[in-house]
């Protein structure tokens, strides 16, 4: 490959000599004389053979050539670096994006559950605590609580609610059970005092199931006794 590569060389060497050779060519013959020795020396014995004159205004065209090319090179180079560079940047976007839409699906607990799966229910317990229940009608994923709580004036609406994955599957929650229901929330003393709504659901969507001034049942004995169990 190098042989036939340095017989094409030597055969367009004349013609760049004479200037007839297209811009290709004298590309080709450039970038070859710079690694090959034979084919450079066959070059600049041909250049030696031009008369002074001609000699002169040749290589003062030729390095106007040579700068050009190198600027070329230079824009080429720059083109290929910024290529490979939005190359790999587009790669890292598509990772992390993809990453992140996993995350997002299937790695957080952003997506409510619809009130309709639970129904929640409130008891005072003895120490003035307000302990929140859930009965879970058909919620079979994994899930987890929040509490959302929006200040009006020096007070709060409380928003409590299930959610899960936005792409749930159906392995069963590992949540915590009380002997009867499964506790949600237990809204201590001094903060439910502040209270005075309790929204099950988001505030988009929601029941309410407690304003200011309505009952709240006292807890059963076996709520009591599971909490006095819990503390010791």
């Amino acid at each position: 490959m190098k042989k036939n590569e340095c017989n094409i060389v030597q055969d367009l060497i004349p013609l760049v000599i004479d200037r007839a050779a297209s811009g290709e060519s004298r590309e080709l013959v450039e970038t070859h004389i710079f690694a090959c020795e034979d084919c450079k020396k066959t070059y600049q014995s041909m250049k030696d053979a031009l008369p002074e004159p001609v000699r002169a205004v040749y290589e003062c065209e030729q390095q106007k050539y040579v700068d050009a090319l190198r600027n070329v090179r230079k824009k080429r180079l720059k083109r290929r670096i910024l290529s490979v560079c939005l190359a790999s940047l587009i790669c890292m976007i598509a990772a992390f994006g993809g990453l992140y839409a996993h995350d997002r699906l299937f790695g957080q607990h952003t997506e409510a559950v619809d009130n309709s799966l639970y129904s929640l229910s409130l008891s005072r317990l003895k120490d003035g605590n307000i302990v929140v229940t859930a009965d879970r009608f058909d919620i079979s994923f994994d899930t987890t609580t929040y509490m959302k709580q929006v200040p009006v004036d020096n007070r709060y609406v409380c928003y409590l609610y299930y959610a899960a994955e936005s792409m749930h599957g159906n392995s069963t929650s590992g949540e915590q059970s009380s002997p009867a229901r499964k506790v949600m929330f237990v809204l201590g003393d001094n903060e439910n005092q502040l209270i005075y709504e309790i929204r099950q659901g988001t505030p988009d969507h929601y029941i309410t199931i407690w304003k200011e001034g309505e009952p709240i049942p006292d807890a059963s004995e076996q709520l009591e006794s599971w909490f006095d169990d819990s503390d010791d």
